[in-house]
């Protein structure tokens, strides 16, 4: 890896041009005070022929290479991390250290920009970073943590990947006189919304729709609708199945999203295009109930 260049002002780093195609995110980036790396000088131009996840790609001269200073994908966040990387890499110039093609190297790898992909991806909370002696990227993973981008909003909120346990109860005494059986309340259904474009660039946008479950009984199993004012279409989607038709689009529930508990919520995330009059969509429901707009 190279040395670290001087300071760097961080609006700098997202600042693109329209005849780019570099995304630009909506949320703040890295404090200014933050040292980035040096891209190398490369007389090919490479690009990302494919994404395997969020820091994992294939570049035009066959070269699978892993980016340096990034932490395996969250499980809750995994489809969002190559999102991500799909819309900011995919099909795009980049500049990386030399490496052997043969196998899979750790090296920095930056934007056409100059701008360093693995500190972008950990300032917007896509992915923790594996630089603990690193201060950008401790300071870039403060500050996601601290705004609550990615996945330290819903549904991870900044957990550690891998399955929690419970400890095993034992089992309780029996009661020699049961109770009086009280009545239980009928369920009711309620559904609230939430929506928030979380990152834009000159061709597309990313956003994610949460539904939060005001009834008093778990929703098994869901399908989320809206419909789109001005033309969009959903390119990629996370945590469900998309399906659109014109203007209405539907998300219905993947297998690990399928339930959610009273009070709970569920996250699910979409890339679409970008129209300059870009409005938010109407008509939220869930399984055909209309849904309050928070």
């Amino acid at each position: 890896m190279r040395p670290r260049s001087t300071v760097l002002v961080i609006g700098a780093i997202f600042l693109v041009t329209g005849c780019t195609g570099t995304p630009t995110p909506i949320a703040a980036g890295p404090p200014s005070s933050h040292h980035l790396v040096a891209p190398p000088t490369i007389a090919n131009t490479l690009t990302v022929q494919g994404v395997e996840d969020g820091r994992t790609v294939l570049l035009s001269d066959g070269t699978r290479i892993r980016m340096a200073g990034l932490a395996a994908p969250e499980e809750c966040w995994a489809g969002a991390a190559t999102a991500f990387a799909k819309a900011f890499l995919l099909d795009k110039p980049v500049k990386v250290e030399p490496g052997d093609p043969t196998t899979v190297d750790e090296v920095p790898l930056w934007l056409a920009d100059g701008t360093e992909y693995a500190l972008l991806a950990v300032s917007q909370g896509v992915l923790r970073h594996a630089s603990p002696h690193d201060a950008a990227f401790r300071d870039a993973e403060d500050a996601a943590a601290k705004a609550g981008l990615g996945l330290w909003g819903d549904p991870c909120r900044g957990r550690p990947k891998g399955p929690t346990s419970t400890p095993p109860q034992p089992p309780a005494a029996p009661t020699p006189n049961p109770a009086p059986t009280t009545t239980t309340a009928a369920p009711v259904f309620g559904c609230a919304i939430t929506y928030r474009v979380t990152y834009r660039w000159n061709t597309g946008y990313n956003a994610d729709v949460t539904i939060i479950n005001t009834g008093n009984a778990p929703i098994s199993g869901w399908t989320l609708r809206w419909t789109f004012t001005r033309g969009q279409i959903v390119t990629d989607m996370w945590n469900a199945t998309a399906k659109q038709s014109g203007a209405e689009v539907s998300a219905t529930n993947v297998s690990y999203s399928a339930t959610i508990a009273a009070g709970a919520s569920q996250l699910v995330g979409y890339t679409g295009n970008l129209r300059a009059d870009n409005q938010d969509p109407i008509g939220f429901s869930v399984n055909d109930h209309p849904c309050e707009i928070r």
